[in-house]
């Protein structure tokens, strides 16, 4: 969703952190790999995933708008299975530490935003099914 919002070597690296936060569970279901296929699909074509140190993200992802799309996708990648386990918000709250979000309450309003997009998401299929 907020994918366009990220230059391909930042895209590169949200790919690459994607599949960590999938895997920081030790388990890996159906809807995470349709949400890791649905990143893809929005990224520029031949996007390789890029492992970039976590002490190294400030320098890749240098404004508040890049850094705030990087963890809105993470936290939507840690919610795919609809559990965030703490394995994975672990991690994703050691990058919010290096963008210096968790003094000014940014990565709680990050996974509160994920948590009610997703609930729309779900009134939204009721509406369809009903």
């Amino acid at each position: 969703m907020f994918v366009q919002n990220l230059n391909e070597r930042q895209q590169g690296t949200l790919l690459h952190y994607a599949d960590e936060v999938m895997r920081a569970d030790r388990k890996i279901v159906p809807a995470e790999l349709l949400a890791i296929e649905m990143l893809r699909n929005q990224m520029k074509p031949g996007v390789k995933a890029e492992d970039v140190p976590i002490e190294s993200l400030p320098s890749v992802f240098e404004d508040r708008l890049s850094r705030v799309s990087f963890l809105l996708e993470l936290v939507g990648m840690g919610y795919a299975n609809e559990d965030f386990h703490p394995e994975q918000s672990e991690l994703v709250n050691q990058i919010a530490r290096v963008f210096a979000f968790h003094e000014n309450g940014t990565v709680e309003a990050i996974e509160k935003w994920v948590q009610d997009q997703l609930a729309l998401m779900k009134q939204a299929q009721q509406l369809m099914e009903d």
